[in-house]
């Protein structure tokens, strides 16, 4: 202990611990070193012997990925000191398996200055996140963002992954969990992302301030200057203890602040009515245009108690968005023996306010019982005007008849939905009792006016529609479902469930002409008070098998469902009862915690949505009726998925794949009937032979130290679907194939980065009715983009995108475009906090919203006003109680 010395002639042996069996052994030099090698990896006693010490002893446990182990510093213990140690030497995998949980340690992978969580979510091996922020894990869609196991901001993931630093972040765990929340019938596991934050990033308070502005007044709808572009973002975290508090704001005007179809429900803005479609929305819109968005939203959470096992957590959110649109599209159509055209035009205005509050509590009852509440409240305010010009042409491109349809409507509805669960374990291992209860409770009213003008051609006729209509949709919807496991082995497991649910849902539609007085001419023909009660009854069983590598669920349940439409206005009812049997196989075998192949096949059943049941006539476009069909049934899923993926956490490569099958029994399709100049009336009726499957296959291959990473994928696609037209059968088969490769490069100590893409992809679509509907489509994608970060605090980004459409003979699909963006950064200040960037966008002015949608018996081509050129200047500042740089990374050079 007073100094060091070598000693030399040491024996040191190696002896295997399962067997005795000496592996080997040798002597140290005259510097006291010493190398043992020379027979094959396994577990062993290292000891170490010398005449005037006590022996050392060490226990190694080889592994193929750590095959030499290095001991820095041996120090023998004095003869006569009795020392019991163990020392083990370990490999921090940057990735590994807890259990069913993918675990991603952050700081593993090296992310970039002033990095936010979605910039370390594109680093990750597997973890894929798009333009608008989503994200695929092994090629599934992630459902649900969690930060410490809790929401961040309600639904929209967007807010923590574009916000927190990359740096709080500890470890990304992705995992599967079942899906208590919501009133549906049939659960299903979704796919979690949890943000684990390091104890340092949950003290103190961070935040920034952004605004950006366009310096050069670029045009908007043709007005310069006087409304430029603008982007503001504001972030603050407060963090104590377990205490959270946050507050932000994000407003713009640009395509940032864009939203698709699908951000509806993620911003809170789905407001549904009983048919679980959002009021405002038709459907089928492609979202794309001028928009105007406002987000903002408090949250709070906190935890007490003995191990913090009470829970709170709170949110609220506003969102006031504003969108137009303005659209050209032309659509084909394709009968037995003939085929027509439409060419419209479409200018479209929303105006949407959200308001949507949050809460979850949960607290232990007693050490075996834990109480959850979850309740929620919605309130939405929306506008839309709709304007659609539409010709309508026949084979030899003559038109017969014009159009001009405006819709307006004015849209407000509150929705209250809420969860309570109780979840009890017993002194018994893996003995479980869980009783749940959802409420669903809405009410929408939607008020507007319809004007639409036709005009055939040659004849000189025109003919006017001119009405009011009010529709006030409502629902209510209480489910239970009690849930007994009892353990009957180490491994084995049974479940018992049983679900009760009960809906109620009203649609009180009324239209009126208008008058000299007004809209005072009642159109009963279009009008309806429509009531539809549910009634569901489910049974199941599965047996549960937990093993090292192996492990299943096998089971079936029971389902009964009692319907009744009731048509007040002419007081008849259609009485339905329907019994499903519903059986479900998993399986899941895991050789190793970085491999496993899971197998699944599950059964579902969905009901009609009031809109489709209710017998009454919408004639919002009067182009295309629809028309509501009360003797629908619920229709029968098959669905059958196979998932692999293997990872090598060292090398990180990895490589994912997944094929899936459907079939749908009594599946819900389309009636249409097409009029002499190419109108429709479409029902809705049940259908079968809808079938659909897909490949698709992925992977990462990271080469020379990482510093270039690939990333291929393919896909596959079939869809099958029937439907009838004109009372004949039409079966509409889709077959694609697309093709993605995408490369990183880092280079100079990883302060550039280059990425590539390409991606192909080939479309069939065929008709049984028409030939002419055969015709293929591709669409080629390809990209360039770069970020080099330079001495002075500067980083200089650059990304171009090639897209070309191509179709054989076809003038208004066939069309190819470049998107360019460039932007330069310069960090100010000892912390670099204050950041001062000009970003150019489209500077070649060609960006389009461009695309096919193919359905039925139509092909559909569209391209939409989106907002090209414009540049920002942009002001950024990050601050912390530190006082000290955001993030937590060392300085460039």
């Amino acid at each position: 202990t007073t100094g060091t010395r070598p000693i030399p002639n040491a024996v040191v042996i190696a002896v295997r611990m399962k067997d005795s069996v000496l592996l080997g052994f040798t002597r140290t030099n005259e510097s006291g070193f010493f190398q043992l090698k020379g027979f094959k990896i396994d577990t062993f006693s290292l000891i170490i012997s010398h005449p005037s010490f006590d022996d050392k002893t060490y226990y190694m446990f080889g592994k193929e990925d750590n095959k030499e182990i290095n001991i820095p510093k041996v120090i023998m213990p004095a003869k006569m000191q009795e020392i019991e140690e163990v020392v083990i030497y370990a490999n921090k995998n940057p990735i590994y398996y807890k259990g069913d949980t993918l675990v991603y340690v952050a700081d593993s992978f090296q992310v970039g200055e002033h990095a936010v969580v979605e910039d370390l979510l594109k680093k990750l091996p597997g973890i894929e996140v798009d333009k608008d922020g989503k994200i695929k894990s092994q090629g599934q869609q992630i459902d649900k963002v969690l930060v410490d196991g809790d929401e961040f901001f309600g639904s929209d993931p967007t807010i923590a992954t574009k916000n927190l630093g990359a740096d709080g972040v500890k470890t990304v765990q992705v995992y599967e969990k079942e899906n208590d929340e919501g009133i549906g019938g049939d659960d299903e596991k979704i796919r979690v992302l949890d943000l684990k934050l390091k104890e340092n990033a949950k003290k103190g308070y961070f935040g920034k301030i952004s605004g950006a502005t366009d310096f050069a007044l670029t045009p908007i709808d043709g007005k310069t200057g006087t409304n430029p572009f603008y982007e503001t973002e504001a972030l603050f975290n407060s963090f104590q203890g377990a205490k959270k508090f946050s507050v932000f704001l994000l407003t713009a005007n640009t395509p940032k602040s864009n939203f698709t179809r699908g951000d509806m429900m993620k911003f809170g803005l789905e407001n549904e009515d009983g048919a679980g479609r959002n009021f405002w929305e038709d459907g089928t819109r492609n979202l794309q245009g001028i928009p105007q968005t406002l987000k903002a939203g408090v949250y709070f959470s906190d935890k007490w108690g003995k191990n913090d096992q009470i829970r709170f957590n709170t949110n609220y959110s506003f969102y006031d968005t504003k969108l137009q649109e303005i659209s050209a599209s032309r659509s084909t159509y394709f009968l037995e023996d003939s085929l027509y055209y439409t060419d419209d035009s479409t200018r479209y205005l929303t105006k949407n306010q959200s308001h949507r509050f949050f809460l979850e509590m949960v607290a232990p009852l007693d050490s075996f019982t834990t109480l959850t509440i979850k309740p929620n409240l919605r309130y939405d305010v929306a506008n839309t005007n709709d304007l659609d010009e539409s010709s309508f042409l026949g084979e030899t491109n003559i038109t017969s008849l014009q159009t001009l349809i405006n819709n307006e409507n004015n849209s407000d509805g509150i929705r209250f939905g809420g969860m309570v669960k109780i979840f009890r374990i017993f002194r018994k291992k893996k003995r479980e009792f869980d009783l749940t209860y959802n409420t669903d409770i809405s009410k929408n009213q939607t008020k507007g006016t319809l004007h639409s003008e036709t005009r055939l051609i040659p004849i000189a006729y025109d003919s006017i529609v001119n009405q009011e209509q009010l529709n006030i949709n409502s629902s209510l919807n209480h489910k239970v479902v009690a849930t007994y496991i009892e353990p009957i082995g180490k491994k084995w497991r049974t479940e018992y469930q049983y679900l009760f649910k009960t809906g109620n849902s009203d649609l009180n539609k009324s239209v009126y002409d208008s008058t000299a007085n007004g809209y005072t001419s009642f159109r009963s023909d279009l009008s309806n008070i429509f009531n539809t009660q549910r009634i569901q009854h489910r049974g199941g069983f599965r047996l549960l098998f937990d093993g090292k590598k192996h492990k299943f669920r096998v089971g079936l349940r029971i389902r009964n469902i009692k319907i009744d439409n009731k048509n007040l206005i002419t007081d008849t009812t259609i009485h339905q009862n329907v019994t499903n049997f519903l059986p479900v196989f998993n399986y899941t075998f895991r050789p190793s915690m970085s491999k496993r192949l899971r197998i699944s096949y599950q059964t579902f059943s969905d009901q009609p949505s009031i809109s489709d049941l209710a017998p009454v006539p919408d004639n919002s476009n009067p182009n295309r009726i629809k028309v509501g069909n009360p003797k629908l049934i619920p229709n029968y899923r098959h669905s059958a998925d196979i998932f692999f993926s293997s990872w090598q956490a060292l090398t990180g490569r990895y490589i994912w794949g997944t094929i899936s099958a459907t079939m749908t029994e009594d599946a819900f399709g389309t009636s249409t009937n097409f009029d002499n100049y190419g109108r429709t009336i479409t029902q809705t009726m049940n259908v079968n032979g809808n079938f659909s499957t897909f490949f698709m296959m992925g992977g990462g291959l990271p080469l020379f130290n990482r510093k270039l990473t690939l990333n291929p994928t393919v896909r596959t696609n079939f869809f099958r679907n029937v439907g009838y037209i004109n009372q004949q059968k039409n079966i509409t088969d889709n077959i694609s194939f697309s093709k993605d490769l995408n490369t990183r490069i880092n280079l100079m100590n990883d302060s550039l980065e280059i990425n590539t893409k390409a991606s192909y992809a080939y479309t069939i679509p065929k008709s049984s009715l028409n030939q002419f509907s055969q015709s293929p489509f591709s669409t080629q994608v390809y990209g360039l983009g770069a970020k080099w970060k330079i001495k002075g605090g500067f980083i200089l980004s650059s990304d171009v995108e090639y897209t070309k459409n191509n179709q054989k003979g076809s003038g208004f699909y066939d069309f190819e475009f470049t998107v360019w963006n460039a932007s330069i950064e310069k960090y100010f200040l000892k912390t670099q906090n204050l950041i001062v960037a000009l970003e150019a966008n489209d500077i070649l002015n060609q960006r389009v919203n461009t695309g096919r949608e193919v359905l039925g018996n139509s092909i559909t081509d569209y391209r939409t006003s989106v907002i090209s050129r414009y540049f920002l200047l942009r002001l950024t500042y990050k601050f912390n109680n530190r006082k000290t740089k955001e993030e937590d990374f060392n300085d460039w050079h």
